[in-house]
C-alpha cells in the first residue's frame, strides 16, 4: 500500500519501540531493511521515542541521523526563558 506513494515522500517517521522485540532483544534487522528500502527513493529516515543507551546504540550502529527522544533532551516551555 504504502509503495505506490514512496517516490513522492521525503522523510518517514518510525516510532523505535515499534522494532522492539522483548526488553532484552532488539529487531534490528526490520529497522535496517526499512532503511534499505526507502534509501532506494532517497527517502530519509526519522527514528522517534529514543528514550535510553541501548537505543541511542541501535541508530548509532544504523548510522541513522535524524532522532527524537528524551534521551537527547525534554521539551521545554519558551515562555519561561
Amino acid at each position: 500500500m504504502l509503495q505506490r506513494y514512496l517516490p513522492y515522500i521525503t522523510y518517514l517517521k518510525f516510532n523505535i519501540h515499534s522494532f522492539n522485540k522483548s526488553a532484552n532483544h532488539w529487531i534490528d534487522i526490520t529497522l535496517a531493511q526499512w532503511q534499505r528500502r526507502i534509501a532506494i527513493f532517497n527517502i530519509e529516515m526519522i527514528v522517534g521515542k529514543i528514550e535510553d543507551t541501548n537505543q541511542v546504540a541501535l541508530v548509532n550502529q544504523l548510522n541513522i541521523p535524524f532522532r527524537q527522544g528524551y534521551a537527547y533532551g525534554h521539551p521545554e516551555n519558551l515562555k519561561n526563558k
